[in-house]
């Protein structure tokens, strides 16, 4: 996607790629997921931090430095159930196939693994923006937002249960850019009151990929076997008896 690409190279755009990679490194650390994808990039070297041995990988069809996997998010060139976590970068509201997208990345998920969610929040003040933009053709404003409830309905179809969602950035540009110039403001954008979160511009779901397992017919218990001293000498001297009985009969 390269028209969001180039938006998050703008002020605005880049103050919202450093708040949601804040935001995704805190919720990564958290997780066990030795193999992460991020399906989308920010561009300029920005985005989540993993830490001890987690390996990422990042895709996306267009070229750049951090991308280390090119491919489509409709069609995901690796194998079923090949990541612990999938982080999906505002792909769902940019794409014709957003339902495509989400089962390539159940797909690729692996039992018990976590998916996370990027998704501009349509009742927000971002949405209402973008109802009223000039230009519609324009991003972030181009694309089609998804509210909270229709994707966490996505992911139970997919046998991924979802977590409550949290929010951010609440206020769009051009107040937004006004407001990014400092660490402060950074911080309050991030703290919703609770009764604001959901208001934020944006959305993180966290949903984790359950799998039923195979019931097992119950084990037949057996005595544990205890060893005690001179046991073994006891048994000799014992078998001994039982054969000159046998010879002698």
């Amino acid at each position: 996607m390269p028209w969001l690409n180039d938006w998050f190279k703008t002020p605005a755009g880049r103050e919202l790629a450093q708040q949601e990679s804040r935001l995704l490194s805190r919720r990564l650390a958290g997780l066990y997921a030795r193999r992460v994808l991020q399906v989308g990039s920010y561009g300029e070297g920005c985005g989540p931090t993993v830490y001890d041995h987690t390996r990422q990988w990042i895709m996306d069809a267009c070229p750049g430095e951090a991308i280390t996997l090119r491919g489509n998010s409709q069609v995901m060139p690796l194998a079923s159930g090949s990541v612990d976590g999938i982080v999906l970068v505002h792909q769902l509201e940019f794409t014709d196939k957003p339902h495509q997208v989400f089962r390539e990345a159940a797909r690729v998920l692996a039992p018990e693994g976590h998916m996370l969610v990027l998704c501009f929040n349509p009742l927000s003040l971002w949405g209402v923006r973008r109802w009223l933009s000039l230009r519609a053709d324009a991003p972030p404003w181009n694309g089609t937002y998804l509210s909270a409830g229709r994707l966490m309905d996505w992911m139970r179809l997919l046998g991924v249960t979802p977590r409550p969602r949290e929010s951010m950035a609440p206020l769009p540009p051009p107040l937004y850019g006004q407001r990014a110039g400092g660490q402060d403001n950074r911080r309050r954008d991030t703290r919703l009151p609770r009764i604001m979160r959901g208001l934020g511009g944006v959305n993180l779901i966290i949903g984790q990929k359950r799998v039923s397992g195979q019931v097992h017919p119950p084990a037949v218990r057996q005595r544990r076997l205890a060893i005690i001293p001179g046991g073994l000498a006891q048994a000799g001297a014992r078998a001994a008896i039982r054969q000159e009985r046998h010879d002698s009969g």
